[in-house]
C-alpha cells in the first residue's frame, strides 16, 4: 500500500459473487438494528459486495466503494440501495445528508494515519444527531498472531482506548462499543483464508 493513496480490498469474482451472511454480519444488523429505526439515510461506506446492505436493503439505503466489480454485485443482490464508486476519504455527499454512517472492516484496509481524516468526513456528513457505527479488529496479542492478513500483510488492528481517542478527536462522543470475538472467532479465521 502506498502511503495517501487508498486502496481497495481485491474483491474475487470465483468467490466474492454475492453477499454473504457470517456471524460477524449477523451481529452487526443484530447491534445496528436499534440504530436504524430512527434513520431515513444510511450510508454503507466501504460496502464491498454488499455484505451489510443485503440484509437491511431499502429505499434511502446508499452504498460507496472503490471497487467496480463489488459494487457491481452489489447492486444485484441489494435491488433497493443505490451506489457510487467512490472513497470514503472524500465522499461525494452534501454536509448532514445521512442519519446513519456504517463502516465495518473498512479503516484498517485504508492508508495508515488516515483514520481521522475518514472520521471527519464521516462526520461532515451526518446530520446533527447522526451516528457512525463502525466495526474493525482488535488489537490483542491473540487476534494479532490468530490473523494471517495481520502477520503476513501488516493488517492494522486497532486498540480500543486509541481508536476512541481518533473518534473523539473529530467531535463524535462514543455512545456504546461492543468488544467481541474469542476463541472460536480467532480459530475459524484461518478457515476465512
Amino acid at each position: 500500500m502506498v502511503a495517501g493513496k487508498t486502496s481497495s480490498t481485491r474483491w474475487d469474482p470465483k468467490v466474492d459473487d454475492k453477499p454473504y451472511s457470517s456471524p460477524h454480519s449477523r451481529f452487526v444488523k443484530k447491534f445496528s438494528n436499534k440504530y436504524l429505526d430512527r434513520a431515513d439515510w444510511i450510508l454503507d461506506a466501504g460496502c464491498g459486495v454488499g455484505n451489510y446492505l443485503h440484509l437491511i436493503d431499502r429505499e434511502g439505503c446508499f452504498g460507496v466503494d472503490l471497487d467496480r466489480y463489488a459494487v457491481g454485485t452489489a447492486k444485484k443482490y441489494c435491488v433497493n440501495s443505490d451506489f457510487l464508486i467512490a472513497s470514503v476519504l472524500d465522499l461525494p455527499f452534501r454536509d448532514n445528508t445521512f442519519n446513519v454512517v456504517t463502516i465495518f472492516e473498512v479503516i484498517e484496509h485504508l492508508p495508515a494515519g488516515s483514520e481521522k481524516r475518514v472520521f471527519a468526513e464521516i462526520r461532515r456528513i451526518l446530520t446533527c444527531f447522526g451516528m457512525m457505527l463502525l466495526s474493525t479488529p482488535n488489537h490483542h496479542f491473540l487476534c494479532n498472531t490468530m490473523d494471517p492478513a495481520f502477520l503476513l500483510y501488516g493488517h492494522r488492528h486497532y486498540k480500543i482506548k486509541k481508536l476512541m481517542g481518533l473518534i473523539v478527536d473529530v467531535g463524535f462522543s462514543v455512545e456504546e462499543y461492543v468488544n467481541r470475538g474469542g476463541l472460536g472467532r480467532l480459530l475459524s479465521q484461518d478457515t476465512f483464508y
